[in-house]
């Protein structure tokens, strides 16, 4: 079956649960670490928020884009979709193909090391040095933690929470979303109105002399967008938002700017706090502000709201990933049986078992970091290519119905594109043998798509 005529899925969700999905993606561990490594790269007070400010524009473009391609194609499975009717099929399994191995399962793999890392801070039993089982595999060490048991349990938990329906784990994911934010606001509240911090850190506000060289901006950029990943989440869910011509742009458009004006709103309080001077290269920036503004130590709460986070941004990217395989298998070109919506549930069952389990296996081996490291040019190319797909689509699919038209087209999209070909690049040149690698494990779709299609076509 095409994607187009896609059946199954209910559209359950509505404009506050896809802002609460968007938000909750974006809202991760970036925006309490990253601040400090971009105050030693471009140590000005405007700098700082100058960087958080355009990784918050590329981010909107994207966004922005995804507007477009979500109200003309309301399905599940995202850039997998666009990508197909873009440039076709197999560049549409590519990215798709690349999205299980690695990028959503990776992620997810990532996210949940990184959560039992920070409930260590509060049960010390789960950290990574009680290992209790080690060995070699085909001359890879696996060692097996409380911790990474931990990492396992709270992934199958979270599986099955979406496994029982899309409304319960959004149900989950608007509850975590809105501590995220009320942590935040809090945050900067208590930083204005009680904190005792200096308007003096403020000046001189862009100090251009400490800048010898502009590609520190580059440097300090990257971090940033990273900050901003999941400005797109809600497309992947599509398939299951009620009046989607409607509220999947409204979302897109409004979670990103929340997102954003929060992130701004937060460095400003950083900066209000600490000068921009002391927080160079400090980890964890906000627990040095906070404690800073209020005049304790904050290293507790601190890490309690970005445990939360990460819990939130790891019960996103379960919910997301298995839309993309349903897609993929309703095609024809993925394991069949992964096109099977629960028949109870009304979720795409099989597909989040098989992400379940492979992201179980990344944990448990501990390879997730290393194919991180081989797809990250794989990654920016094929966000260059979904939001692409606007103008490409503009050509190849003028009969298209847009509920929604991209502002600011052609050069939205192209903004965004650029962007992602200059960091596909800076990764090449920094890593060619690693991205060489990334390279060999997206090609080995070419192969598996056309073995999945001879099956479809013979079936």
């Amino acid at each position: 079956m095409n994607a187009m005529e896609q059946s199954g899925l209910k559209r359950k969700l509505g404009l506050f649960d896809a802002v609460m999905v968007i938000s909750g993606d974006m809202i991760g561990v970036g925006i309490f670490v990253t601040t400090g490594f971009i105050a030693a790269t471009v140590p000005s007070p405007g700098g700082v928020l100058l960087i958080w400010l355009l990784g918050g524009l590329l981010a909107l473009a994207g966004a922005l884009s995804c507007a477009e391609l979500s109200a003309s194609l309301p399905l599940a499975g995202g850039d997998y979709i666009y990508i197909r009717e873009a440039y076709g099929k197999l560049m549409g399994f590519l990215s798709g193909w690349s999205s299980f191995l690695v990028t959503f399962s990776g992620s997810i793999a990532a996210i949940a090391v990184g959560f039992s890392s920070f409930m260590s801070y509060f049960f010390p039993i789960l950290g990574s040095d009680n290992v209790f089982f080690s060995a070699a595999i085909i001359g890879h060490s696996i060692k097996v933690s409380i911790g990474t048991v931990f990492s396992i349990v709270t992934v199958l938990i979270l599986s099955g929470i979406h496994y029982a329906g899309v409304r319960q784990g959004v149900l989950l994911q608007n509850i975590l979303t809105t501590l995220k934010i009320g942590s935040l606001l809090g945050i900067i509240l208590l930083g204005v109105l009680v904190g005792k911090g200096s308007t003096e850190h403020f000046v001189p506000f862009f100090d251009l002399s400490k800048v010898t060289d502009l590609s520190v901006f580059g440097a300090a950029f990257i971090p940033v967008i990273f900050a901003y990943a999941g400005w797109n989440a809600v497309i992947y869910l599509a398939g299951e938002v009620k009046q989607p011509e409607r509220n999947l742009p409204r979302a897109l458009v409004r979670a990103n700017l929340l997102v954003i004006l929060l992130y701004l709103a937060i460095n400003v309080v950083y900066i209000y706090g600490v000068p921009v001077t002391e927080m160079k290269g400090a980890l964890r920036v906000s627990e040095v502000a906070t404690t800073a503004l209020l005049g304790y130590q904050t290293s507790a709460w601190i890490t309690a709201i970005i445990t939360v986070s990460i819990f939130g941004a790891l019960n996103v990217v379960i919910m997301l990933g298995p839309r993309i395989y349903y897609a993929m298998a309703q095609d024809g070109v993925f394991f069949r049986g992964l096109a099977r919506v629960h028949p109870t549930f009304g979720t795409p069952s099989n597909a989040i078992v098989l992400q379940a389990l492979w992201s179980c296996i990344l944990v448990l081996t501990g390879t997730f970091d290393a194919l991180f490291t081989y797809v990250s040019v794989i990654i920016s190319l094929f966000s260059a290519l979904t939001v692409g797909s606007v103008i490409v689509l503009r050509f190849k699919r003028p009969d298209l119905k847009r509920p929604y038209k991209l502002w600011g087209y052609p050069f939205v999209p192209l903004f965004f594109v650029l962007v992602s070909l200059w960091i596909a690049w800076g990764s090449l040149v920094s890593k060619p043998w690693e991205s060489f690698g990334g390279v060999i494990i997206v090609g080995l779709g070419i192969p598996a798509y056309f073995f999945w299609q001879k099956r479809g076509l013979k079936g």
